[in-house]
């Protein structure tokens, strides 16, 4: 990554950085440059450890109570969809950060992003004429220039376009029938359901007591709580219901409450509260994936455990597409784990109902650095997708973090669908079975990337070690965590 990106920063300094999930604060080293913040270990390190895009990010302060804590704010970023707590050392340096911040935010807010861009470009010497004002700005955030446009314009534009749909929310409709896989009967079409069809009584509410806050993201903040009929602990999850939402959040139960597999976050309840608030309740997981990558390298996954995490992954998707739906959104943010070793996919919010009518969809929702070419580009996609992003999820369990980590998103979308993803560094040290599996699940064309199904067989899935054994690698990554918070 190269250092001129945060050379010469707006405002640089020490702050407090609080864990995804196990709140754990760590001392980062910040640099806002421009529209993009990037935090280090350590002041002078060559290569920073995150980088968080400011384009139409929301910052407000966190009240004492709320992490019982001082000076607190709370980032959110769309451009990866992830919520950030930073801690900082006065009132004074907290107030300065976020106006610092907001001005970052707001540097390429620009015209409505639905509106449909009738593209003509002119590539003069002088740069990108005939594109959208907000395109050219992020075009030049990203650090694509004027060469890499020329070589790949067709391309770009089309991952243009769909980036804007990512920043906006909107897609365009799903593409007509294609043939389907094989597996139960394909429903004709998508139910019309109601979230009073999908929830309970309200009053199931008093059933759960001692809540206790463990997370929060843009869908919602997540509690744990013990349940009277369970007489044990279990997770909450709370989202406001709004109008742009509520069709989401019926998908999203539907799917949550049909599916019941051993590798699948077990659905418990849910009903609304107070009218305008949904409340889900699932099964207790103690953590997931990323609390693990996050210590990297000082606790590191081997071959044998990274093998279970994905067989048990393919065993939870094998059935989600044996019933017809994508997940569209696997990382490790999605995998959850537990002191038992069972490993278990959560958060159904961008899965898809595939259907006689739409046997292919082309929305594009997801995460950016996980997702396949053609979601990208734009063009029909099926459940292939989800192994493309198993496939990058590997990579970030062997190295870190999935590729192109260090650039914004927009280069990042620009970077797969032109390069592809890079080779493994160091790819000798890895054992034959681990390399072609990975190469399988990255195959950019469609019909050779295999299933789910097809990739239960593959001889990397016998390296897999026991559940009991995946359990040491979770206690370690919890202790450097604290060790260090």
């Amino acid at each position: 990554m190269e250092q001129s990106l945060w050379r010469d920063p707006d405002r640089e300094g020490f702050l407090k950085k609080q864990g995804h999930v196990v709140k754990n604060w760590k001392n980062r080293w910040f640099i806002l440059k421009n529209t993009n913040l990037f935090y280090f270990k350590k002041k002078g390190d060559p290569k920073p450890q995150g980088e968080i895009p400011l384009e139409g990010s929301n910052v407000r302060k966190v009240n004492d109570k709320e992490l019982k804590r001082a000076y607190c704010f709370e980032l959110y970023s769309p451009g990866i969809e992830k919520t950030f707590y930073i801690q900082a050392s006065t009132d004074s340096e907290m107030d300065n950060w976020m106006k610092a911040l907001q001005n970052g935010s707001s540097i390429v807010v620009g015209a409505p992003s639905n509106v449909k861009h009738h593209v003509h470009v002119d590539l003069t010497a002088t740069g990108f004429e005939g594109l959208p004002a907000e395109w050219k700005t992020w075009l030049i955030t990203a650090g694509i220039d004027r060469e890499d446009f020329i070589k790949n314009s067709d391309t770009m534009i089309e991952v243009l376009q769909q980036y804007d749909n990512i920043r906006d929310g909107s897609a365009p409709k799903p593409a007509g029938e294609e043939d389907s896989d094989d597996g139960p009967v394909l429903p004709k079409s998508e139910m019309s359901v109601s979230l009073k069809d999908l929830c309970s009584d309200s009053s199931n509410k008093d059933l759960y007591d001692d809540m206790e806050k463990i997370g929060e993201g843009a869908a919602g903040e997540v509690f744990i709580a013990t349940s009277k009929q369970r007489n044990g602990p279990v997770a909450v999850k709370k989202m406001t219901i709004n109008h742009d939402n509520v069709k989401l959040l019926c998908t999203e139960i539907s799917i949550m409450k049909s599916s019941r597999h051993p590798n699948i976050v077990e659905f418990l309840d849910c009903f609304t509260v107070d009218h305008n608030q949904l409340w889900i309740i699932m099964e207790l997981m103690d953590g997931c994936l990323t609390d693990v990558l996050e210590q990297f390298p000082k606790v590191a996954l081997n071959e044998r455990q990274t093998a279970l995490v994905c067989r048990e992954t393919l065993k939870s998707l094998a059935y989600i597409h044996k019933n017809h739906r994508i997940h569209r959104d696997i990382k490790s943010d999605n995998i959850l784990l537990n002191s038992l070793g069972e490993i278990k996919i959560a958060d159904f919010g961008y899965a898809a109902q595939l259907t006689q009518e739409k046997q292919k969809r082309r929305t594009v929702v997801g995460t950016p650095y996980w997702m396949a070419p053609e979601l990208i580009r734009g063009h029909d996609y099926g459940q292939k997708v989800d192994i493309w992003s198993l496939g990058i999820m590997l990579r970030e369990m062997i190295e870190g973090e999935p590729p192109y980590m260090e650039f914004p998103p927009l280069r990042a979308l620009f970077l797969i669908t032109t390069k592809g993803i890079p080779p493994l560094n160091e790819e000798d040290k890895y054992s034959p079975a681990l390399v072609r599996f990975y190469a399988r699940c990255l195959e950019k064309e469609v019909e050779k990337r295999p299933t789910a199904e097809e990739l239960l067989t593959d001889p990397f899935m016998n390296m897999c070690c026991s559940g009991p054994e995946f359990v040491p690698v979770i206690a370690k990554a919890r202790e450097v965590a604290e060790a260090e918070g």
